[in-house]
């Protein structure tokens, strides 16, 4: 375990920061038997908003409609036909690329949505259905019966464009569509291009430009004709067939994706990597994963727009064999660390690479919603994936938060937020928050990840010198060396999360812990560093590093130095107990400048250091395939779990429910006697583009 001395080395919570969330005036305040204050939290808007950007419908591989699907994640209170509805902030829908069969104004038999079957395009074509008619399947003719297909493009604009337009003004929430982008040379990843879209607004626009984007480089999109004029010529040139593409060549028409984004739609799209770990390394001679050469590829073509990788989703696929995040044992790393790619998970993993370049590199989390497996949509257990909202959260700054309303000023580092608004989408009740503030926010890192509602939408992570600024989750503190570094951090943890199941954690009953699994806990946040070493030139040493499948990748350091510097126990924070039952965490800790640049970064868990099949001694977390080892004995234990010695074991959701972590995106410090960051001049960059327009 840690030294002690790395436990406790904090002081005090500032009295200002201890407030963040609570009401200033007119607040209700007393004492718990603790003696720890408990104040009322007033009804205001939060700093930071959640979100998902990774799910499927039945346009792909999904198991519901569009409009169920919508209804579902934007609405608050009980489904209609049954099931909860889980009212996320912000929603992007991002489907595969290539094509599907399925007429997705319909969901699955499987999902047992009443009153729906599976139904394919060519059983429906030129009938008008929830207002929106095909007449025909365009492009490329592929299939025959019901293997008929359409392909993705026309899929976006015929028929999630109308949804969206539908849902957004209904709900009065943002909604941007999106894509899973089938990588040339690669797994997937998410992209958004959020150009021209304004659904919320009078002229609602449309999302042709991220169908261009699907049509011209999508590795399953082998349709050659794409949208055509009157005259029948194609409308979008530039189309590169994908047919003998594999490897380096097909990596290429990749960086070539993410340069044509970069040249046209450089602060409005994005590309984010996803469970980028899944496939194994990169194949010469295939389509499969990624090195962290291929990362710093994107990340050079494209500053302003790749930007980052995303967690696995499949939360609760683990079985007895391992699965979580359907990862299997050839992934890099063999599977998943705390619900977490070895990417991500690793201290000094291939995230840390990045960040040790000073790059703009940042990590994101969504659901990569499809199916409840041998569930149906509406029940509440599942042995797959969780609807987005219920149970992963990626948060983003939300501009319709003003500092004085009972908050203190940690929304940005320095409290303030560009009034320089580049996109569409505007609500029709003047709403401010926008598209373009999921995309900035998650461009600028100003972001962080959570499962199971460990944390709610309040946190602060900020550092300062003796002078200047607060800076915040993707900024960058100036200081002289041999400065004092005052970091503050605060976090709520919420009365409940959307689990089912009120019987308690059995990985936290090895320990002796009695926490119910609908009752989040945070055990201890870890302050993580890493020195910054400056950027590595294509071709230079160290710029291409061999990956490996399985546990065997799981042991490649990228960044040597990165180590947990502080780790700190919720038992020796401040806590501030409000009146709805949640309670605020706080703490103030100190670094000292030395002469090199470095990065902080943090994480947080419900799980001590040292449990049994879970974490090891430091508070890291081990392959979530050895959650199986622990027995699930409570007689609530549901039976769908996986069983060993005909015993039911730690499983799908009970495993995801079990083991729960949060992760925010770095504050990079420099000596200012130092050349600025990658991640400083990309964010110049930025606001140099932001100006022109």
């Amino acid at each position: 375990m840690l030294p002690r001395s790395k436990i406790i080395m904090l002081t005090a919570a500032s009295a200002s920061l201890a407030m963040v969330g609570a009401t200033t005036a007119n607040a209700d305040n007393g004492n718990d038997r603790n003696n720890n204050s408990v104040v009322h939290h007033r009804d205001a808007p939060n700093p930071y908003v959640a979100g998902d950007m990774h799910n499927h419908n039945t346009c792909t591989d999904g198991s519901v409609s569009v409009g169920y699907a919508l209804d579902r994640i934007l609405g608050s209170g009980t489904a209609a036909a049954g099931g909860p509805n889980f009212d996320i902030d912000w929603f992007t829908l991002g489907n595969h690329g290539g094509s599907g069969n399925r007429d997705c104004r319909f969901s699955d038999t499987s999902a047992a949505v009443p009153g729906e079957t599976t139904t394919y395009w060519n059983n429906t074509l030129g009938q008008t259905i929830d207002g929106i008619t095909i007449g025909s399947l365009k492009g490329t003719p592929s299939g025959s019966g019901n293997n008929r297909v359409m392909w993705r493009w026309q899929n976006i604009q015929e028929i999630e464009w109308p949804y969206i337009v539908r849902r957004s003004q209904q709900y009065n929430k943002v909604v941007i569509e999106g894509l899973e982008w089938i990588v040339p040379g690669h797994e997937h990843a998410d992209v958004g291009v959020i150009t021209g879209q304004n659904p919320r607004g009078r002229h609602v626009g449309s999302a042709d430009n991220m169908a261009k984007f699907e049509y011209l480089y999508d590795r399953n999109d082998n349709d050659l004709i794409g949208p055509v004029d009157e005259s029948g010529n194609s409308v979008w040139a530039g189309k590169i067939s994908n047919a003998g593409l594999v490897g380096d060549n097909a990596h290429q028409k990749a960086v070539t994706a993410v340069t044509w984004l970069q040249s046209h739609y450089p602060l409005s799209s994005y590309v984010v990597p996803t469970h980028s770990e899944r496939q194994g390394p990169f194949s010469s001679t295939g389509n499969a994963g990624y090195n962290i050469e291929h990362f710093r590829d994107l990340n050079n073509a494209g500053p302003t727009v790749a930007f980052g990788i995303e967690s696995p989703g499949h939360f609760a696929e683990g079985g007895v064999n391992g699965g979580s995040g359907s990862y299997g044992s050839g992934a890099v790393g063999g599977g998943t660390y705390g619900m977490q790619g070895i990417y991500t998970a690793k201290i000094g993993g291939l995230w840390d690479g990045m960040l040790g370049e000073g790059r703009n590199f940042f990590i994101y989390v969504s659901s990569d919603w499809h199916s409840r497996g041998s569930f149906g949509a509406r029940d509440t257990s599942t042995t797959a994936d969780f609807w987005p909202g219920e149970y992963t959260k990626l948060y983003v700054p939300n501009s319709n938060y003003d500092s004085q309303d009972g908050h203190d000023d940690d929304h940005g580092g320095d409290g303030k937020r560009s009034d320089k608004r580049h996109g569409n989408g505007q609500g029709n009740d003047g709403s401010d928050f926008e598209s373009r503030d999921v995309v900035d926010g998650m461009r600028q890192g100003n972001s962080y990840s959570v499962n199971a509602d460990i944390i709610g939408p309040d946190m602060v992570f900020r550092a300062r010198g003796p002078h200047g600024d607060w800076k915040t989750m993707g900024e960058t503190l100036v200081v002289d060396p041999g400065d004092m570094i005052t970091l503050e951090m605060a976090v709520t943890v919420p009365t409940k999360n959307n689990s089912p199941y009120g019987f308690n954690n059995p990985l936290l009953e090895q320990l002796g812990i009695s926490q119910p699994l609908n009752k989040p806990y945070l055990d201890h946040i870890d302050l993580i560093t890493g020195n910054i070493t400056g950027v590595i030139a294509p071709g230079a040493p160290g710029y291409a590093v061999p990956n490996a499948a399985g546990t065997a990748g799981e042991a490649i350091v990228y960044n040597p130095s990165t180590k947990i510097a502080k780790q700190v126990a919720t038992s020796s924070m401040t806590e501030t107990r409000n009146r709805d039952g949640s309670s605020r965490f706080t703490f103030t800790t100190r670094m000292k400048a030395g002469s090199t640049p470095f990065y902080i970064r943090t994480r947080g868990t419900n799980l001590p250091p040292a449990t049994p099949n879970a974490t090891d001694g430091e508070g890291n977390p081990l392959l979530d395939k050895n959650n199986v080892n622990v027995v699930c004995a409570d007689p609530a234990c549901p039976s769908h779990l996986g069983k060993v010695n005909n015993t039911l074991r730690v499983t799908n959701d009970v495993q995801a429910w079990s083991n729960v972590w949060f992760y925010a995106n770095p504050i990079f410090v420099r000596p200012a006697n130092q050349p600025k960051l990658l991640v400083e001049r990309n964010a110049e960059l930025a606001e140099r583009l932001a100006d022109r327009h």
